[in-house]
């Protein structure tokens, strides 16, 4: 009895074969709605009926999750930016509609990213991107206009090595690398409507800081004239008064044509290779007897010998000069340390102090223009709010970034990291 319900169970599996691989494949699509129907007059086989069991239980639950796809699909063909799903080999897996229209691609999925945006900048963030297997953002022109580009990896590579795991007995090879590898998404939203904005901003600041140079001099010839007339004290007091206030309106007219000049720039003019230590050291010589003065130290803690750089050796002297001042003005105790280390790809200029430090809250927003932690102390020490942002546009000029590290009542240390030659 035994064998023959076996051998009648082994009939009925064999039979219900074609329909499984059929169902299967209606569940893929998610044409879960399909029912079997009788044929002729009878009754359906043991197995479609089981199949419409089946199908007829999935259908509410892919019926949600279709819904909630198509829902997904259509805010994401409706999204301003250009977006692109891309694998571990560069491969565009999903794109939208607004990168499809960018590139005037119909369907480049399967190509790889360089041959859809045909940029030597692009591929240099995007391989920098692969190293690091970090957020990286970078502003880049392609097709003729301004866009911020966006990296952003959508596995981590402990989730990325746990589905190899999970899988490798189960896929074949080629399909293995392909869900195991990397992904990560690539966002590029135009810009130049921000663009535009900025250039009209900086086009009027330079006009207006070119406009007051001239009745600032005359101001300050008039002033001077002045002080070599017999002067009450009264009198004279006021006259210095102005003066003062003068000498820092100027500073900031100066600042403000510095930072004009270097915005409307995307290249450095000057370039040449660059000793840091020498530069360093200048600086050191031009700050070194205000240091003394107020009982601070200042020194350069560099390793002999270290590469050059290319780049312009004024701009990254002014770099120094800002950043050993602002160190020098808000420390009373300790001093200003610059290092210089070479890294594998990089050589890291720092500038350490032990001051006041900077409160975390300002952090992200000490390199915008005219943005001051301490108002009162910056005035008081003729600061124009503008260094730091001199400091960023020449860093970026040199195709290097800045960060900055503080602590509250012990110090603050900025960290610049140029390319070597």
């Amino acid at each position: 009895m035994i064998p023959f319900f076996l051998k009648k169970k082994s009939k009925n599996l064999e039979a219900c074969q074609p329909y499984l691989d059929q169902v299967v494949n209606l569940i893929l699509e998610g044409q879960v709605d399909f029912r079997f129907k009788v044929e002729k007059k009878g009754k359906l086989p043991y197995c479609q009926e089981i199949f419409n069991l089946l199908l007829a239980k999935l259908e509410p639950h892919f019926s949600s999750s279709l819904r909630e796809r198509k829902a997904f699909e259509n805010l994401f063909n409706h999204m301003e930016e250009a977006i692109a799903l891309i694998d571990e080999t560069g491969q565009i897996l999903k794109t939208n509609s607004r990168f499809n229209q960018l590139f005037d691609f119909e369907w480049p999925e399967g190509k790889f990213v360089w041959q859809i945006i045909r940029s030597s900048d692009f591929q240099k963030v995007y391989f920098s991107f692969k190293d690091r297997r970090e957020k990286q953002e970078a502003e880049l022109y392609l097709r003729g206009r301004p866009f911020l580009v966006k990296f952003l990896p959508l596995i981590s590579k402990v989730k990325e090595e746990d589905q190899r795991k999970e899988k490798e007995e189960v896929l074949a090879k080629e399909s293995k690398d392909r869900e195991n590898s990397q992904r990560f998404a690539l966002i590029l939203r135009d810009i130049s409507p921000e663009k535009n904005l900025e250039l009209i901003k900086r086009e009027l600041v330079a006009n207006i800081s070119h406009e007051l140079r001239t009745p600032l001099t005359t101001i300050k010839g008039y002033l001077e004239t002045l002080e070599e007339e017999e002067l009450k004290s009264e009198a004279r007091y006021y006259v210095g008064i102005i003066k003062t206030n003068l000498d820092r309106l100027e500073r900031i007219v100066s600042d403000l044509l510095t930072l004009s000049e270097l915005e409307s720039r995307s290249t450095l003019i000057e370039r040449e290779k660059v000793d840091l230590k020498e530069v360093a050291n200048r600086v050191i010589e031009q700050f070194g007897k205000l240091a003394q003065e107020r009982n601070l130290y200042l020194r350069l803690e560099a390793p002999s010998p270290l590469p050059f750089i290319e780049g312009d050796s004024f701009r990254l002297e002014q770099m120094l000069v800002n950043l050993v001042d602002n160190g020098l003005k808000y420390t009373d105790k300790g001093g200003v340390t610059i290092k210089l280390e070479e890294k594998e790809k990089e050589i890291l200029v720092a500038v350490e102090d032990t001051g006041i430090g900077i409160p975390p809250e300002h952090l992200d927003r000490i390199f915008e223009r005219f943005y001051v932690v301490d108002r009162s102390r910056s005035r008081k020490l003729g600061g124009t709010g503008l260094g730091l942002s001199i400091v960023k546009h020449i860093v970026l000029l040199h195709g290097g970034h800045i960060e900055v590290k503080s602590r509250e009542g012990i110090g603050t240390s900025f960290l610049v990291f140029l390319p070597k030659t």
